[in-house]
């Protein structure tokens, strides 16, 4: 039996380091990894439980193949809890092929570093066992330094995953940005057409009120003005003061 162990620290939050765990494959990275099925998932007193079958290529090598079998697409049970809440993953996997020779359980948690919570600390332990072939102690350690090749190349896949999605962030950002600054770019012709069209309105009806108040006086001016009453010469002559 062999025993690996390996802790590692993320320079990001738990947050961001458990959404990459879970977007983890396919990646360019690690390649080993052909495929994930939901089995089961549930949540139970706000702490999600998920049950994943995990499909990957060992590329055993041709004496390796003639030992236990040849190479082909292998399965694993992997069984996590994410506690948003304690900020706690756990994720515990178990091989179901060749497991009459092979027995390899993992465990990886990622909790906050308790020294900066911005970062994430990994801790993994793998137990692998080989029984019912020659050369088991030979095996085992092959096994243990493919496992921790593997880990490093899951670390790099996860780092891969939280830089894609802070471009997808920032692209969604970016896009947001654009269409908030089109909106005002919108508002501003809209506020500018108002600046320019109620002034000239105003103007318009200024002069339509002058014009109203110009003909107004060319209609008083056109009344014919009033002429002294006209007397008779009769009138005039009674009138006249005697002398």
């Amino acid at each position: 039996m062999r025993i690996w162990t390996s802790e590692h620290i993320f320079n990001h939050n738990w947050e961001t380091v458990t959404v990459g765990q879970w977007q983890k494959y396919p990646n360019p990275i690690n390649q080993a990894v052909v495929g994930t099925d939901v089995v089961d998932r549930k949540v139970v007193d706000g702490v999600l439980h998920s049950h994943r079958i995990i499909s990957s290529d060992w590329g055993l090598a041709e004496w390796a193949q003639k030992l236990i079998g040849a190479n082909k697409v292998c399965y694993a049970s992997e069984v996590s809890m994410v506690d948003p809440k304690n900020r706690l993953m756990e994720m515990h996997s178990k091989n179901l092929s060749f497991n009459n020779f092979v027995n390899m359980e993992e465990k990886m948690t990622y909790t906050p570093d308790p020294l900066d919570t911005n970062r994430t600390v990994l801790r993994q332990e793998t137990v692998v066992t080989v029984q019912g072939v020659p050369l088991t102690s030979y095996m085992e350690g092959i096994i243990v330094n493919t496992v921790s090749n593997n880990s490093s190349k899951g670390k790099a896949a996860i780092e891969w995953v939280v830089e894609k999605l802070g471009q997808e962030c920032r692209a969604l950002s970016l896009d947001s940005t654009l269409d908030k600054m089109k909106n005002e770019i919108l508002d501003l012709k809209h506020t500018v057409a108002e600046s320019l069209i109620l002034p000239a309105k105003k103007s318009i009806e200024e002069l339509q009120q002058d014009l109203a108040r110009i003909e107004l006086s060319a209609i008083k001016l056109d009344l014919p003005l009033p002429q002294p009453p006209m007397l008779k010469a009769e009138e005039q002559t009674s009138t006249a003061p005697t002398l």
